[in-house]
């Protein structure tokens, strides 16, 4: 249904500044920025979304329409825990191109959760949410999310103090072998 084509920038090589979907990625991160970001995020603007993507290295994918080859929005993980080794869990942000809402962001997250534990091996994927994004919080319910918590006044958003609710999904939620280790 989808493909996650790496995205890799290196900014020292100007052939990798002309990555397809670059600029697909830069307008979609700026269109719903409201939604990614707090009031200390750094202003969305290239420079900023090229030093996003070379910190999450080999992390940041492209999502498009395996059908049509279309760009349908993007997923990156952050904030990893682990070592060298093996990564334990990871934070994820996701964001896609409206038309893409509903039945292929389910399945795209379904695919992309597989690719995490099975591929990457990951043990815990976290998302943190603000309340009021009922969407991306019903949709990662349908995938198996449980919410851990709310992070009371964690940031702030236009100049308010605002909540923050963390969501897990443990590879044991789908695999319940895992709790034998």
């Amino acid at each position: 249904m989808c493909k996650f084509i790496n995205l890799k920038i290196n900014r020292n090589n100007p052939l990798t500044l002309n990555a397809p979907y670059l600029t697909n990625v830069i307008f979609l991160y700026a269109r719903y920025a409201k939604f990614l970001n707090d009031d200390y995020a750094p202003q969305v603007n290239y420079q900023n979304i090229l030093e996003l993507i070379e910190k999450c290295g080999n992390l940041f994918f492209v999502i498009l329409n395996d059908e049509t080859d279309d760009f349908a929005g993007f997923v990156y993980l952050d904030n990893l825990t682990g070592n060298s080794k093996s990564i334990h869990g990871a934070e994820i942000t996701v964001c896609f191109e409206k038309k893409y809402w509903g039945n292929f962001t389910k399945k795209a997250a379904e695919e992309f959760f597989d690719y995490c534990f099975n591929t990457l091996g990951l043990i815990k994927i976290r998302a943190q949410i603000y309340p009021f994004n009922s969407r991306v919080i019903s949709l990662l319910k349908h995938v198996g999310f449980k919410k851990d918590g709310i992070l009371r006044g964690e940031t702030l958003k236009k100049g308010k103090l605002t909540d923050v609710e963390v969501y897990s999904l443990l590879h044991t939620d789908i695999l319940p072998e895992l709790d034998e280790r």
